[in-house]
């Protein structure tokens, strides 16, 4: 398996010096903010799905990116079409966050550190495209990661999602990724379901779908990412 390995250390607000000592943690006679970090690696699991550079973002417990059955913002719709992240990252502008800069290839490793001094700033959502679909995405939302002490680590198996934006053609023209190299994002909804599903996956000019741009190598099971989170 092929590894790509970025590390970015993402630190809080107050992550430096404090001359006040008040960190929330009772006495601290260093000057310094107690730091809580995750070293996060996601595995790219499907045969030929690149997933989008990833965003990820350590927030409280009263944000929720996404939820099955509801219909998605247009922040997941922007990613789950495009791959972009900045409206997903603008809803949490201030907190900790990651952004990646290149796709996750299929059996590629993606490892970065997210961390922040803000006890309350504890819950973790990170998420991708599948960028050879037409509206596909995975992740994790409102993780809570507070119970974490230093060495435990925490491993999740992510299904494929369908943000329920974009009708699943798989034409060359809707889909944005290597395999076809058509649009990304379009305001338009046009899919019959309109809320977030669990993806029913590629059906492919291989399997009946005549006009498709993609194949069977595109086709993927779930789950298509592995998480795992280690408290630094």
């Amino acid at each position: 398996m092929k590894a790509v390995i970025l590390t970015a250390v993402i630190l809080g607000l107050g992550a430096c010096s404090n001359d006040n000592n008040n960190d929330g943690t009772g006495d601290n006679t260093s000057g310094t903010v107690d730091m809580t970090s995750y070293r996060i690696e996601l595995i790219n699991l499907t045969n030929n799905q690149p997933f989008s550079p990833p965003a990820a973002m350590l927030h409280d417990g009263g944000f929720s990116a996404w939820e099955i059955g509801k219909p998605a913002s247009e922040a997941i719709e922007v990613l789950a079409e495009s791959g972009g992240t900045s409206k997903l990252i603008s809803l949490q502008q201030g907190n900790p966050m990651f952004t990646g800069r290149g796709e996750i290839l299929a059996g590629q490793t993606l490892s970065f550190e997210i961390g922040s001094s803000d006890p309350d700033v504890s819950h973790l959502t990170l998420a991708t495209m599948l960028v050879n679909t037409n509206d596909a995405f995975t992740g994790l939302t409102n993780i809570d990661l507070k119970g974490m002490t230093s060495g435990d680590k925490r491993v999740f198996l992510t299904p494929a999602y369908d943000a329920g934006t974009e009708f699943n053609d798989e034409l060359a023209a809707h889909v944005p990724g290597p395999a076809a190299g058509g649009e990304g994002f379009n305001a338009a909804r046009d899919d019959v379901t309109a809320v977030v599903t669990h993806h029913a996956g590629v059906v492919s000019k291989d399997d009946g779908l005549a006009d498709s741009a993609l194949s069977q190598a595109e086709r993927f099971d779930n789950p298509v990412l592995l998480v795992k989170i280690t408290r630094l």
